[in-house]
């Protein structure tokens, strides 16, 4: 659900931040109403050069930090204090940000022999930071267990039962976890070559954060072994929508979005094949709305975001957007926020098919893949 932004900023802090510059005046008297939800997103700029943003729900800019390298995904911790920007896999920091004061409280270096992986959540009421990383000797998926009460120390790690884990979210007990594992090798040598594209060995883990044992651990079928299973949302009933990449052949034909729930095997859902193809074999992320009713999927590729009710699955109304990819539930329920990569930030109803492009505060803005709320 999204963080409301009265936990985040008040007060002094808001003021503050304020009289920075980091807020304009009618955003801080917004927030400090408590009517607005901060996002979380990565971006670029037409110089090359990377930074950590964040802006609520009218588009209107929250702070933008500076980052050593390229962002992917991001966490917020469940008091709303804190934001954490992981570098794109190989990633080689997390950055975390205080929103209190729209500052730099912290940069987790990633460990010698382990690399981030993109993606990271809290859980234990905020007390750990959970992040995927890549052990490459191992061939082998972890997850970084961080201490957000002593300086964000590495205090242990689990294995995610595969290799290439992406994405993590948390099911609605509280306790299980559920990771994609890409299935792809790749090599730091090599930077971003995928190695094993005849071999891969994609999976969805569900682990018990309890312990870090492995509870279960589901395939698709073996003819769409090819399929990276990589980018997560969970539906108000429990299941987690899983948005996918195919490796294969660009001619082939395959559905890209299924719906993972512990004790049953992956359900791909149903589309009419000129919808699929228009998605060009690629999905880049997966949210669902605030009331947990709507999923939805987005291609930069194909530059669509498509979008179903999860309890009948019946298709609602897509949206074309060109490179499109990022995706977040707006706050009002129904309604979602997407990104390109080209600087748009779009509130989107696809009940009613209903567009509405958000006044960004951000000049010469090139969002990255994905948007983050609490």
């Amino acid at each position: 659900m999204p963080v409301s932004r009265r936990l985040f900023l008040t007060g002094s802090a808001l003021a503050g931040l304020a009289a920075a510059g980091v807020l304009t005046g009618g955003a801080a008297r917004a927030l400090a109403r408590g009517r607005e939800t901060l996002f979380l997103s990565a971006r670029a700029d037409r110089k090359g050069r990377f930074f950590a943003s964040g802006f609520d729900a009218s588009g209107a800019r929250l702070f933008d930090l500076p980052l050593p390298a390229r962002g992917h995904g991001a966490a917020v911790s469940p008091d709303g204090r804190y934001g954490v920007f992981f570098g794109r896999r190989p990633g080689r920091f997390a950055l975390v940000v205080d929103a209190a004061s729209g500052t730099i409280a912290h940069t987790i270096p990633a460990r010698e022999d382990r690399a981030f992986a993109g993606h990271g959540l809290f859980v234990k009421g905020g007390r750990l930071l959970l992040a995927t990383e890549i052990d490459y000797a191992g061939e082998r998926g972890m997850i970084g267990l961080y201490d957000a009460a002593d300086s964000w120390r590495r205090i242990a790690e689990w294995q995610t039962g595969g290799m290439d884990p992406h994405d993590l979210r948390l099911l609605p007990d509280g306790r299980t976890l559920i990771v994609a594992n890409g299935g792809i090798l790749t090599h730091p040598e090599v930077q971003r070559l995928k190695l094993n594209l005849d071999t891969m060995d994609s999976s969805v883990a569900f682990i018990d954060t309890g312990d870090g044992g492995l509870i279960e651990q589901r395939r698709l079928p073996r003819e769409f072994f090819q399929l990276s299973l990589r980018h997560m949302a969970v539906t108000a009933e429990g299941e987690t929508v899983i948005a996918m990449q195919y490796e294969g052949p660009q001619s082939d034909l395959v559905p890209l979005v299924g719906l993972a729930r512990p004790g049953r095997e992956i359900e791909l859902l149903e589309m009419p094949d000129a919808a699929w193809s228009a998605l060009r074999n690629y999905c880049g992320s997966a949210a669902v709305d605030a009331g947990g009713a709507i999923l939805g999927v987005t291609s930069p590729r194909g530059g669509r975001a498509l979008f179903w009710e999860a309890v009948t699955r019946r298709p609602l109304q897509p949206l074309t957007l060109a490179d499109g990819c990022g995706l977040a539930a707006a706050p009002v329920p129904g309604r979602f926020i997407v990104s390109n990569g080209l600087g748009a930030l779009v509130e989107y109803d696809p009940v009613a098919g209903r567009a509405r492009a958000l006044d960004s505060g951000f000049a010469d803005a090139r969002w990255d893949n994905h948007i983050f709320t609490g």
